[in-house]
């Protein structure tokens, strides 16, 4: 009784199977690099082959975009998923598709308090709502109910509400990114692209020129080696992330947790936990101490969303 989970992004696509008659135990499991290939069914069918796989009765597929019924359009892939094409395709029974941080909302409960870093204690309500939120190829949203059946997290696409200079620098990081992108949004900055764009407008790199920029890895690593232009843009970042953060907060109040996923935010681990992180955070003037009561924790675990997905095709 094999299901299919898969958490699907811009830059990696983690398929697993489990098996549901063997304490879902993993039988198979693979990230495939998903510029690779021109659709999911074609991720998945490799998948099958690579592990001499047949037949599913159930999948569930974390995707990176908006889930309208049984298709998704996705954001950072030319792909254009449905249910039914993956149906026909890959002899699964039922498939279900949601959005990616829906999955990792999912999540949540399947990760061990190890994976867990508390960057604000606040004032914990069992009986309060949660927020995930994280930065990666994309930002993902994912504010999540408490219900009496538990947790369930509405699907959203607020990485992509304008981002808001908090500040005269950032200011002239608007302006200086106006110049490609009329529509600034906070995914524009606070992704792999966006500390790019950062490092790029703090060394005063060209604009146009943005496949000639370092990768992220080589910021992060330039920073740890004490640049000063990497130290900036990763600074920022964290800045932007905190205040971006704070925001949803004051939108979404989040007394069970507000959890910060995605791959960035561990790799940032120790400028996340830095004092600065929280001040910023805090910073909402009349509603600093309602923000600095809900709990704050970083996400180490890097099969979160994956393990909701799972979670998810167990349902089925």
């Amino acid at each position: 009784m094999l299901v299919l989970a898969g958490d699907i992004g811009g830059t990696k696509s983690w398929l697993a199977a489990f098996d549901t008659q063997q304490s879902n135990s993993i039988v198979a499991e693979k990230i495939y690099s998903s510029q690779q290939f021109d659709s999911l069914s074609a991720v998945v069918r490799e998948f099958c082959r690579d592990f001499q796989l047949n037949s599913f009765r159930s999948a569930c597929f974390g995707l990176p975009g908006p889930v309208t019924g049984e298709q998704a359009q996705l954001t950072n892939l030319p792909w254009l998923v449905t249910s039914q094409e993956i149906i026909q395709q890959c002899d699964i029974a039922k498939v279900k598709l949601i959005n990616d941080f829906q999955a990792a909302a999912l999540g949540i409960d399947a990760i061990s308090t190890e994976q867990l870093v508390c960057l604000q204690e606040g004032s914990f309500n069992p009986q309060g709502n949660r927020l995930v939120v994280g930065a990666g190829t994309g930002l993902g949203v994912a504010p999540v109910v408490n219900t009496p059946q538990g947790f369930v997290p509405q699907p959203c696409e607020g990485g992509h509400m304008d981002f808001a200079p908090a500040n005269e620098l950032q200011q002239r990081l608007q302006r200086w990114l106006w110049q490609n992108w009329r529509h600034l949004s906070y995914e524009r900055l606070l992704s792999g692209a966006g500390l790019q764009a950062l490092y790029a407008f703090f060394s005063k790199l060209p604009l146009k020129e943005q496949e000639s920029w370092p990768a992220p890895e080589q910021i992060q690593l330039w920073a740890q080696a004490g640049q000063a232009e990497a130290i900036k843009a990763i600074n920022a970042f964290v800045q932007i992330y905190a205040a971006y953060i704070g925001n949803l907060a004051l939108l979404w109040p989040a007394y069970a947790g507000i959890y910060i996923a995605g791959g960035i935010g561990a790799k940032l681990e120790p400028w996340m936990r830095k004092q600065g992180f929280l001040t910023k955070l805090q910073d909402k003037g009349r509603m600093s101490d309602l923000v600095a009561g809900m709990p704050v924790y970083l996400v180490k675990d890097p099969a979160l969303g994956l393990k909701g997905a799972m979670m998810c095709a167990k349902t089925l």
